[in-house]
C-alpha cells in the first residue's frame, strides 16, 4: 500500500478577521461564569424532566467539581467545553448548552459513520482529488479515530443513547481550537493510505467553499417508476415551515393519484412539529389526533415537601422526583377528505432521526397509519426549554418527558 502524505493548509483567514470574531464572543467575566454555572445547576434540580439521572450524577457534588475548572479557565473556547462537558453528565439531547456564536471551529470536511466506520461524508471541490469521498478515518492526529472520538469529543457530547453519542460525535468529530491544525490518516476508496493537515477554520471561509456534495432541501418529492410517491423530509427547523407546505400542496395533485407513499425521514434532526403538521393532517384521517404516550413534567409544592420528611405519601416532594402528568389538548385536522392521501405508507427512520422527526415518526407508527422501516432513531423525544445566559449564550433543558 503506497502511503502518500499532503499539506493543506487553508490560509484564507486573515488575523483581523479573527480577532473581531472574538470582539463579538468574548469570555464572561468570572462573575458571570459562576453565576452561569450556578443557574444552571439550579434550573436543571427545579426543571429537569430526568430527577433520577440528578440523584444518579450526584448534582451538588457535580457542581462543586466543575465550580473550581469554571473559574479557572482562560478563553471562550476552554469556557464552552467546560459548560458542554458539564451539561453532558446529564445525558438527554435536549439538555446541553447553546449559542449562535460558537468558539471553536472546524475545518471545512464532514464525516458520517456507518456502524463504527468513519468515512468522508463531503469535501471541498478543490482538494477532492486528494480527499476523495467515501474514503475511511483511520486516525485522528495519530490517535485510532474510534480513540480520538471516546476520548477528545464524546465528553462533551449531550446524548440520550450511546448510538446517538457516537453518531452526534461523528458530526462533530473536526470541531476543535480555533486555528489549531488537524491532521488526519485516512484511506481512499482504492486502499491508498493518505495523511491530510487541515487549519481548523471553516467557520470563517466556508462561504468560499464549493463543496462536492450540495446542501439538501427540507423537503424533496418524486413520483418514481410504479407510481410511487417519494417525500424525502430533511429538516422540521421553524425557518423551513412554509418551504415545507408550500412543495407539498404544490405536489399533493399527483400525491393522490399515486399507488403508494413513501415517506424518507433519515437525517432529520427534527426542529418543530409545526413543519410536519400539515403533511400529517393530509395522512390522517381523523378529525383530532395527540401524539401518542404519557408526557410528564416535575412538580414543586413546597409544603408537601416538608410534609415529605415524615409521610411516605409525599416523600417524592421531598426528594425532588415529584412528577406531573402533562395532557394535552388533541391536534385539529381540518384538511377535508377529498384532499386526504389514504393509499399505503411506508416511513423510513434511521441514522440521525430525532426530536420532531421522531414526534412524526411515533405518530405514524402508534397511530397504525404507516408501515416503519429502517434501522433506530435517535432516541430524543422531550420538550426543552430555553434560557438566556450571560454571554452570546443560553441553556437548554428538557423539561417534559415521555
Amino acid at each position: 500500500m503506497r502511503k502518500v502524505f499532503f499539506t493543506i493548509m487553508i490560509v484564507s483567514l486573515l488575523l483581523a478577521t479573527f480577532q473581531l470574531k472574538g470582539q463579538q464572543n468574548e469570555l464572561p467575566n468570572r462573575e458571570d461564569r459562576i453565576y452561569t454555572l450556578s443557574y444552571i445547576w439550579k434550573e436543571l434540580d427545579y426543571n429537569f424532566a430526568f430527577p433520577e439521572t440528578l440523584k444518579e450524577v450526584n448534582i451538588d457534588s457535580l457542581y462543586r467539581v466543575y465550580l473550581p475548572k469554571i473559574e479557572s479557565v482562560e478563553t471562550n473556547y476552554e469556557y464552552y467545553r467546560t459548560l458542554s462537558e458539564f451539561m453532558a453528565n446529564f445525558k438527554e439531547a435536549h439538555t446541553r448548552i447553546y449559542t449562535d456564536n460558537r468558539p471553536d471551529a472546524a475545518i471545512s470536511l464532514n464525516a458520517i459513520n456507518f456502524g463504527d466506520t468513519v468515512v468522508i461524508d463531503n469535501v471541498p471541490e478543490y482538494i477532492v482529488d486528494k480527499i476523495p469521498l467515501k474514503s475511511q478515518i483511520i486516525k485522528i492526529n495519530d490517535i485510532p479515530v474510534l480513540q480520538y472520538i471516546q476520548d477528545s469529543v464524546a465528553p462533551y457530547i449531550s446524548a440520550g443513547t450511546a448510538q446517538w453519542k457516537f453518531d452526534k460525535s461523528v458530526i462533530e468529530l473536526f470541531y476543535g481550537k480555533p486555528l489549531s491544525i488537524v491532521k488526519i490518516t485516512l484511506k481512499t476508496p482504492e486502499g491508498e493510505e493518505r495523511e491530510i493537515e487541515m487549519t481548523r477554520d471553516f467557520d470563517y471561509n466556508k462561504k468560499e467553499e464549493v463543496m462536492v456534495k450540495n446542501a439538501v432541501p427540507p423537503i424533496e418529492i418524486q413520483i418514481l417508476d410504479g407510481n410511487i410517491g417519494y417525500i424525502k423530509l430533511s429538516s422540521f427547523i421553524y425557518p423551513h415551515i412554509n418551504t415545507i407546505n408550500e412543495v407539498f400542496i404544490n405536489f399533493l395533485p399527483q400525491l393522490k393519484e399515486c399507488k403508494g407513499l413513501i415517506i424518507d425521514l433519515r437525517g432529520n434532526r427534527g426542529g418543530t412539529d409545526q413543519a410536519w403538521g400539515n403533511i400529517a393532517n393530509h395522512l390522517l384521517v381523523q378529525k383530532e389526533y395527540s401524539i401518542p404516550g404519557n408526557w410528564y413534567s416535575k412538580i414543586h409544592v413546597p409544603s408537601f415537601r416538608m410534609w415529605g420528611m415524615n409521610y411516605p405519601n409525599f416523600k417524592d416532594f421531598y426528594e425532588g422526583t415529584a412528577m406531573r402528568e402533562i395532557n394535552h389538548q388533541p391536534l385539529q385536522n381540518t384538511v377535508e377528505d377529498s384532499l386526504k392521501l389514504t393509499q399505503p405508507l411506508i416511513v423510513i427512520s434511521g441514522q440521525h432521526v430525532a426530536s420532531a422527526a421522531e414526534d412524526f415518526l411515533v405518530l405514524m407508527k402508534e397511530s397504525g397509519r404507516a408501515t416503519i422501516l429502517g434501522s433506530s432513531s435517535v432516541g430524543c423525544i422531550g420538550e426543552p426549554i430555553f434560557l438566556p445566559l450571560p454571554g452570546d449564550y443560553s441553556v437548554m433543558l428538557c423539561a417534559k418527558n415521555m
